[in-house]
């Protein structure tokens, strides 16, 4: 599994994650290995997944406080929500992607699973961390 199909597959764990905030990163593992007929996890999404869920609400409060006035995290398209929460684990705690990059990535994830509209507000929530 290369880089990108790994951010894929954490992405689409971190979703998840996100439905039922009691989860652990194992059983969240598990659940996405199930979810997507894997044989495993790479070591790359597992670092992914682990990551963005031990630094949860760090990372949702960095991006709360680059939305604009009366806006709220919970308004955030959760796929969104998710690309933007991994891309900025990536860009503060990865030693595999340069920041540039993993803003790259996060808008290669928007092309495959978001809406058109949200590739700007992601490009832009991104380019405040970087």
């Amino acid at each position: 599994m290369n880089q990108h199909e790994s951010r894929r597959v954490a992405m689409q764990a971190v979703y998840l994650s996100n439905q039922d905030l009691k989860y652990t990163a194992n059983e969240v593992e598990a659940k996405t290995v199930a979810m997507l007929d894997l044989k495993v996890l790479s070591a790359y999404s597992k670092e992914l997944i682990e990551g963005v869920i031990e630094k949860r609400d760090e990372l949702k409060g960095e991006l709360a406080s680059y939305l604009k006035k009366n806006w709220r995290i919970n308004r955030i398209n959760q796929i969104s929500l998710a690309i933007l929460e991994v891309a900025l684990y990536e860009i503060k705690y990865s030693k595999e992607i340069e920041p540039k990059s993993a803003v790259n990535e996060a808008l290669n994830l928007c092309d495959e699973f978001a809406d058109p509209k949200d590739k700007p507000f992601i490009n832009g929530m991104l380019a405040n961390f970087i």
